[in-house]
């Protein structure tokens, strides 16, 4: 015997699906390849309530009624992204200081980053209905839901979600093979913060606060095409980060130690030595995470990508598979509030057939 539904993949979108199974008394169980929790909501844990995000930075509750119930319900802290102080253009004239732009409005940031969100969300669920280290490699649909695991071993079910990039999905082996218009939906779209690499620099004071600096910056030489302030006063942590903006085969060859290097030696450019002098520093390059990278990642997109791909809003193989993820959302693609409404839809969708055979 198997379980009622499969969730591959424990990202916020997977964990968000089996919160929703959960309420309605569904049997389920939560596949993820990594050995933790979280997926693209990765961060690094440094108290109770505090941590340094490695993946989204912010959330925006004013407009994300999802985003915002959840973080009441989790009781989680979150707080305004500070911008007090000037701004620095990186060109290769110099570095000018500009005037005091808000350029993150009523953005928030979660004290512990939105891994923090993660791991409330999985706290809140059964210890054994979450399994990590669980690579899923084929899916088989001749009757009911055959997963095989990278390890060989299979599970079954009646009905599955994939919450999970969805060019990763595409390159599962399927019996039968999908269908070209889901095929196409799946490849379509690029995969949100896959091409990018994010540093973070921690210090032991806000040493550019005390110069009238933001902590902001934009810069056409990089390799950090944008710094922003990475501070959380209240649980005594100091730290800039960055968005790399040199492209990935760049990153690879540079390699990890000298990106750091480089990296420190911009934030030197642009805030003084007392940059070269981190406590800790990390680097998170998307594009070589297999569990987040698909083929046609490595380069990032132009703007923000239209998803809302009409393959992934319904169900395939005679309803027993749904596509759940943050690209899968029409409003709010690649976002948390997308990963959020993406798996409340794919829930939907499958009881909703359910009722009806």
């Amino acid at each position: 015997m198997g379980v009622d539904t499969l969730i591959i993949g424990a990202g916020i979108s997977g964990l968000a699906a089996g919160l929703r199974l959960q309420s309605l008394e569904r049997d389920f169980l939560i596949l993820e390849a990594r050995n933790h929790v979280g997926g693209r909501a990765h961060g690094v844990v440094l108290g109770d309530d505090s941590g340094i995000d490695l993946g989204p930075s912010w959330v925006w509750p004013a407009h994300q009624p999802r985003v915002r119930s959840l973080i009441e319900a989790l009781g989680l802290r979150h707080f305004e992204q500070f911008e007090t102080g000037h701004i620095l253009y990186d060109a290769h004239g110099g570095v000018q200081r500009l005037g005091h732009p808000a350029r993150y409005g009523d953005a928030r940031r979660l004290a512990g980053g939105p891994a923090a969100l993660a791991r409330a969300m999985a706290e809140r669920l059964p210890t054994a209905c979450i399994r990590t280290g669980a690579e899923v490699t084929a899916l088989d649909f001749a009757d009911g839901v055959t997963v095989t695991l990278a390890s060989g071993e299979t599970l079954n079910a009646r009905r599955v979600i994939a919450a999970v990039p969805p060019r990763l999905v595409a390159g599962w082996t399927m019996t039968p093979e999908l269908p070209s218009e889901l095929v196409s939906g799946l490849t379509r779209w690029p995969t949100w913060m896959a091409a990018h690499a994010k540093f973070v620099a921690r210090f032991e004071t806000p040493f550019w606060r005390e110069a009238g600096l933001s902590g902001s910056a934009l810069s056409q030489r990089g390799p950090l095409m944008e710094v922003v302030d990475h501070s959380d006063e209240k649980a005594g942590i100091h730290a800039l980060f960055g968005f790399v903006g040199w492209p990935a085969q760049q990153r690879r060859q540079r390699g990890e130690a000298g990106l750091i290097g480089d990296a420190l030696g911009q934030l030197k450019r642009l805030f003084g030595d007392a940059a070269l002098s981190p406590t800790q520093t990390w680097l998170k390059d998307w594009s070589s995470d297999p569990f987040t990278a698909g083929p046609g990642d490595t380069a990032p997109p132009q703007g923000h990508p239209p998803y809302g791909e009409p393959a992934l809003q319904q169900l395939w193989f005679g309803g027993r598979l749904a596509i759940a993820g943050a690209e899968a959302d029409v409003r709010h693609g690649g976002l948390i509030e997308g990963a959020l409404a993406a798996a409340d839809a794919a829930v939907e969708r499958l009881e909703a057939a359910s009722s009806a055979a």
